[in-house]
């Protein structure tokens, strides 16, 4: 099905581009609100880790529910009506948070700050299929990619810096800026997005014909979300224990061991950059990009875990493993247009990006599970051989998807 994006300038897309990458960014900027200041918060309200785990466990939760049901609100009332609700939700979240004077409140503060960040890829994904090129939409997905990690980098040096000078709950209030900023940003120039469903007559009829779950149907759906949920568990890992995993396999510091993961972020972004460009070649496929990308990047982890190398080695093997699967990024969003949106139309824009993404949500809450059993016994160098493996897994299902089936969507992706 044809992109309902109207001739225009490269001005407007690069504008459009901004707008979508810096709600994306707030929306990752709030994940990390709430541990950032644990160092705080779980004293002042007598917290053991499990009980402070518990409410990340429970912000994923409402964000994997949210995000599956957000596509469908995305589709019948428009991105940008999803985007000020999202937004809305991140400040009374963090607002919540400063005042909170009890455990139930902080379980209030995440499953808020859950439900605001289900909506932003269904809402981000329709707008830039509906607002920007074909030329830079590549682009698009690349940058959307790489201010997620923007967001994820700002947000502990912002929230450590205030709570330690002026408390946490200045901190958490302060939060609160990033969002209404953005949705000042939004709301100003909220006619730079001038399609999406709401004001498309031809959508208005296709929603009426078969059921709204029809999409559940499509077996390119279900391998995207698993897609999305292996590669979830992977980059969870590294997250969250990459510096504990290279202190005690490489018996690197903690500062070196942290420098690994910056390392991973940094190629990743870079990647994400060059695989923009990726898109425009007609010459390599979506599905071979994302397949080799990832298998390299697989790689990468079972160097590591072989120990084949020693000591600082760790970094550059880091920052190369990040690239490859930061080159992924675009194409891999692409091959989701590609072969599951067009299957259906693009009256189904929100909740395929809205599901298939939903996949990052469970494979965040169930890797911690898997891999903690591995790390609380000290077996941190099976715990790499396992990142490898959910990368292989990620590769057969994008290859998958890219079943030579399906060429003829192929043909026009756009």
């Amino acid at each position: 099905m044809q992109s309902k994006v109207p001739n225009q300038d490269r001005y407007h897309d690069i504008e459009a581009i901004f707008l979508v990458s810096i709600a994306h960014a707030s929306s990752h900027f709030y994940h990390l609100v709430i541990p950032s200041l644990f160092p705080w918060i779980m004293p002042a309200f007598g917290m053991d880790f499990v009980n402070a785990g518990f409410l990340m466990t429970v912000f994923f939760v409402a964000s994997a529910f949210g995000q599956s049901a957000s596509g469908f609100f995305v589709d019948k009332v428009g991105p940008k009506s999803g985007m000020y609700g999202g937004l809305l939700l991140l400040i009374a979240s963090s607002l919540v948070l400063a005042l909170a004077t009890n455990y139930f409140m902080l379980l209030l503060a995440a499953i808020l700050a859950g439900l605001g960040n289900s909506v932003f890829h269904p809402v981000d994904y329709s707008l830039m299929n509906y607002n920007i090129g074909p030329k830079y939409l590549g682009h698009a997905f690349a940058w959307h990619n790489v201010t997620g990690n923007i967001g994820w980098a700002i947000c502990p040096l912002f929230m450590v810096t205030l709570a330690s000078f002026f408390g946490w709950r200045i901190a958490a209030f302060s939060a609160m800026s990033v969002a209404v900023i953005v949705l000042i940003i939004e709301y100003v120039r909220r006619s730079v997005f001038t399609f999406d469903q709401t004001n498309d007559q031809e959508l208005q009829q296709t929603k009426q014909k078969g059921s709204s779950f029809n999409f559940l149907k499509e077996t390119a759906v279900w391998l995207c979300f698993l897609f999305f949920m292996t590669t979830s568990m992977a980059f969870s890992v590294l997250q969250s224990y990459s510096p504990t995993i290279f202190k005690n396999t490489y018996d690197l510091d903690l500062t070196s061991a942290s420098s690994a993961l910056t390392a991973y972020l940094i190629g990743a972004g870079g990647g994400a950059l060059v695989g923009g460009f990726l898109t425009n070649l007609k010459k390599i496929s979506t599905d071979k990009v994302v397949g080799l990308s990832l298998a390299f990047a697989a790689l990468m982890a079972l160097f590591l875990a072989l120990q084949i190398c020693s000591g600082l080695w760790v970094i550059p093997i880091m920052a190369v493993m990040g690239f490859g699967v930061g080159l992924a990024a675009p194409s891999r969003d692409i091959m989701i247009r590609r072969s599951t949106v067009n299957r259906l139309g693009m009256s189904s824009l929100g909740r395929v990006y809205g599901f298939v993404y939903c996949g990052m949500d469970v494979g965040q809450s169930i890797s911690p599970l898997i891999f903690g059993y591995f790390l609380d016994r000290g077996q941190f160098t099976i715990t790499l051989i396992g990142i490898a493996i959910c990368q292989i897994f990620a590769v057969i299902t994008a290859l998958k998807v890219g079943n030579p089936r399906d060429k003829k969507l192929d043909e026009n992706p756009t």
